[in-house]
């Protein structure tokens, strides 16, 4: 398919999914972009936001995060900017590796996606993690990493096992925004 085709394809796919499940009182999909965040998404709640001062690969930097829960998941978009694009790739790393501790499980990826907007190279990447939280229980994080110019992204679905229906209209609708 041309790449000419993918933007209006990918908008009518999101589109019948949130069809699909618009009925449901539990997701209520709307559009966001955040201040500074360069994209614009949909999230199925509203969502709140949160910056603070992180290390990041050996830097200090803030980083905001947009987040809300919905459906018994979490809904999340992580960013912070790395200084350069030169450190864009340990930033990526380090993000990878911090959620992997968090849950006590390593990052399994599960393949490259596109992201509208986002840099080409590194190429965003979908990662999961079936981990444990810290009372024990099983929870199953859904991940998709990607950049745009020295600004990292992380966007996140954490829950119950399952839930991709939901996790896939929330990857789908990370856009550039206008």
């Amino acid at each position: 398919m041309s790449e000419s085709l993918m933007t209006p394809v990918r908008r009518v796919m999101v589109g019948m999914a949130m069809g699909l499940t618009a009925c449901s009182p539990t997701f209520d999909w709307r559009s966001v972009r955040p201040a500074d965040a360069g994209v614009q998404l949909l999230f199925p709640c509203k969502p709140s936001t949160e910056t603070r001062s992180i290390v990041l690969a050996g830097q200090q930097v803030p980083m905001t995060m947009v987040a809300c829960p919905a459906g018994g998941r979490m809904f999340a978009l992580a960013f912070a900017d790395s200084g350069n694009v030169e450190r864009v790739m340990p930033a990526l790393a380090a993000l990878r590796a911090a959620q992997a501790d968090n849950f006590r499980a390593p990052a399994r990826s599960t393949g490259l996606v596109v992201v509208a907007g986002a840099d080409p190279a590194p190429a965003a990447e979908r990662f999961q993690i079936d981990g444990r939280l810290p009372d024990g229980s099983a929870v199953q994080e859904q991940l998709i990493y990607f950049a745009k110019g020295a600004r990292v992204y992380q966007a996140a679905v954490m829950g119950p096992a399952g839930g991709d229906e939901a996790a896939g209209i929330f990857f789908e609708g990370i856009q550039p925004a206008p």
